[in-house]
């Protein structure tokens, strides 16, 4: 009898992920947070990078133990993490030093949360339904990135960033309750540290390669353009992100059969290639019209390339590696993060928002030309791998 796809497991692991999502959003105006305490675009993208390369780091660790040790065990781990590594946040008052230490307990608890949780899926979904599986799951990231947007100004307007930070406490302490009622699926076997090398090979970083393109664009838009608008007064990030999930939310519902249907390779590509259209347009944005017409253009091409790119690495892997395997693709993801926040941060203070924004489209458009015309399977355009 064949394993269903939506049980109690799932929705408890979407339940979970919904919180830490919500968790998560609260933090894209920690950049603003930051320029309010004089804090430069430079300083800033290293800040924000900061946590996203500790998560990078130690995701091969997690891919490795992931599957050993408990994939539920390292979800509540994860959360409580965040829960407690965000109580400094409360006290800040100034730059320093001590916001690098912050910033690198917080990338720790996501590297443990974000790992688990694909690993769950990788282990738990029927393998014919993995892209409709990971799309439907990205829901649960995308309706809180909507509605914390909105969320997250409603409550910095009544209490400030004090009360963001404290609403952040609780909801990921809440997040890792659910998971103590999933039940734990089959132990992959053991993969020797050895194993780490082969998903350096051309099957693996062709794609992974792509998500690390994808994390560059979606480092540029989440970590600069709360400030560029804070600075320009066209309109609101909280516009930006409601329109922008709730286009993602579009896609992973209406097309949620589309990545298993349609040539994956392709259907990334083109995604790739919105996201690129929509990053060049923010510098020329002139209100709330023309800033939601940007969302969702890159919303479509965010909505339809993860489920896509990480559905087909799983076809590659197989159920034995997926856990390694996606703990590889959201690290490659993760790196484009902090290549985003970083490099384009220096871009964006010595050149300006258009040079940066300009720059990241381009990195990203060629990039997505050039890594997807020198993977074979491309050609083919096959939509299967030989994991599956």
């Amino acid at each position: 009898m064949p394993h269903p796809l939506y049980d109690r497991n799932y929705f408890l692991l979407n339940a979970a992920n919904f919180l830490y999502s919500l968790y998560a959003t609260m933090f894209i105006f920690l950049p603003a947070f930051l320029y309010t305490l004089n804090i430069r675009e430079g300083e800033i993208g290293l800040i924000m990078a900061t946590g996203t390369l500790v998560s990078v780091s130690l995701k091969p660790v997690n891919g490795l133990f992931v599957d050993r040790r408990g994939r539920t065990a390292f979800l509540v781990s994860g959360a409580l993490l965040a829960s407690a590594s965000t109580v400094p946040w409360l006290f800040v008052r100034e730059g320093g030093a001590h916001l690098f230490a912050i910033r690198i307990f917080q990338g720790a608890a996501y590297s443990f949360f974000a790992t688990a949780s694909y690993a769950y899926i990788a282990a738990a979904a029927p393998p014919d339904r993995r892209g409709e599986a990971l799309g439907v799951f990205g829901l649960s990231f995308f309706i809180p990135t909507a509605l914390g947007g909105w969320l997250g100004e409603w409550v910095i307007g009544r209490a400030g960033f004090h009360g963001l930070f404290l609403s952040a406490v609780v909801i990921a302490f809440l997040a890792g309750l659910f998971p103590l009622g999933m039940a734990e699926p089959k132990r992959s076997s053991q993969l020797p540290v050895s194993s780490l090398l082969e998903f350096l090979s051309r099957t693996y970083f062709i794609p992974n390669s792509a998500a690390f393109l994808f994390g560059t664009a979606f480092g540029s838009i989440f970590t600069f353009l709360p400030v560029f608008l804070l600075i320009r007064k066209v309109s609101t990030i909280g516009v930006f992100v409601v329109v922008y999930a709730l286009t993602v939310v579009a896609t992973r519902t209406l097309g949620r059969k589309l990545s298993d249907r349609l040539p994956r390779e392709r259907l990334c590509l083109v995604s790739l290639l919105l996201l690129a259209a929509g990053i060049l347009a923010i510098p020329f944005v002139r209100g709330h019209a023309g800033l939601s017409l940007v969302a969702m253009v890159t919303g479509t091409g965010h909505g339809f390339l993860f489920p896509s790119l990480s559905a087909l690495i799983l076809d590659r892997a197989g159920t034995e590696k997926g856990g390694m395997a996606m703990a590889m693709f959201t690290g490659a993801f993760d790196m484009g993060l902090v290549v985003g926040a970083a490099a384009f941060g220096f871009v964006a203070e010595y050149l300006g928002y258009t040079a940066m924004f300009s720059s990241a489209a381009a990195f990203t458009a060629a990039g997505a030309l050039f890594f997807f015309t020198q993977d074979p399977s491309f050609r083919r355009a096959s939509p299967r791998g030989p994991g599956s």
